[in-house]
């Protein structure tokens, strides 16, 4: 093709319009930094390297998410695989991280489960943070169960990975901390969200005609796997805030609050179970 690295990074800048896309493209085929191309950008790039950019550079603007093309995603400074069939780590889910990093701050070796773990972003995160802790992972995908495995591993965490049904799961010890990122898309707006987010599994984002029935089957289903004084910290989504804290009071929890993400949106909610 006779193309310099120079001349591919502008290209593929000019069909993203995204200068931030354009370099983590080209940065994972080629990896050479754009910082770089003062002194490299001349240099020709081989065949190959300009065929795979271009090409993710297509899948990309067909709405494929640069996440599923890089293949990695960062969450909470740790790198996670990401590809077909798992929820991509979002910077929004790092306050669920550290609303339950603080619920536990005082609690010796706690006693952790992650339900809807997908990329194991949560849980891993909490592991990483507290090494302590005895973190179980939860999912029922395939897909993201394989994602999550990988996580573990390749951020050298001790976290119990299960392969389950929410509904079914009884966990052996009682449970200091519940988190969960839950599905909570309601479902008839599932179709208008952006054509990023469709590429994502449906199962990860559906939850029910109102985006509520995981959080009454968790609460209801987990009230009594928690240990007196336990916490619950549950991710959800916009204007749902009050609505799940309501779910929570009715189970007889308390201290029920929320926490606002870095947008300024309540992003999470959290309560205690009554000692």
């Amino acid at each position: 093709m006779g193309m310099t690295y120079g001349e591919l990074y502008r290209k593929v800048k000019d069909q993203l319009e995204s200068a931030f896309e354009a370099g983590q493209l080209f940065t994972h085929v080629t990896n050479k930094k754009v910082m770089h191309l003062s002194f490299l950008g001349e240099r020709e790039a081989p065949d190959k390297v300009v065929e795979l950019t271009l090409k993710l550079c297509r899948r990309r603007r067909d709405g494929e998410p640069l996440q599923y093309l890089l293949g990695e995603w960062e969450f909470y400074g740790l790198p996670f695989k990401v590809g077909r069939g798992v929820l991509i780590p979002r910077a929004d889910t790092e306050t669920l991280v550290d609303v339950a990093l603080e619920k536990i701050r005082d609690t010796p070796t706690p006693e952790v489960l992650d339900l809807c773990s997908g990329s194991g972003c949560v849980a891993v995160a909490l592991s990483h943070e507290r090494p302590d802790a005895a973190v179980t992972a939860l999912e029922l995908s395939d897909a993201a169960y394989e994602y999550l495995l990988q996580n573990i591993e390749i951020n050298d965490v001790r976290v119990s990975p299960v392969r389950g049904d929410l509904m079914d799961y009884t966990h052996l010890k009682p449970l200091d901390l519940l988190v969960s990122n839950p599905p909570y898309i309601p479902r008839e707006t599932i179709a208008t969200l952006q054509r990023e987010v469709l590429h994502e599994p449906r199962r990860a984002l559906d939850g029910g005609a109102d985006g509520l029935d995981f959080y009454r089957s968790i609460v209801r289903l987990y009230r009594p796997q928690l240990a007196p004084s336990g916490w619950i910290c549950l991710e959800v989504g916009i204007g749902q805030s009050g609505k799940v804290g309501e779910i929570l009071a009715a189970e007889g929890f308390t201290e029920v609050g929320t926490r606002n993400d870095y947008g300024g949106v309540a992003r999470v909610v959290y309560a205690r179970l009554e000692p």
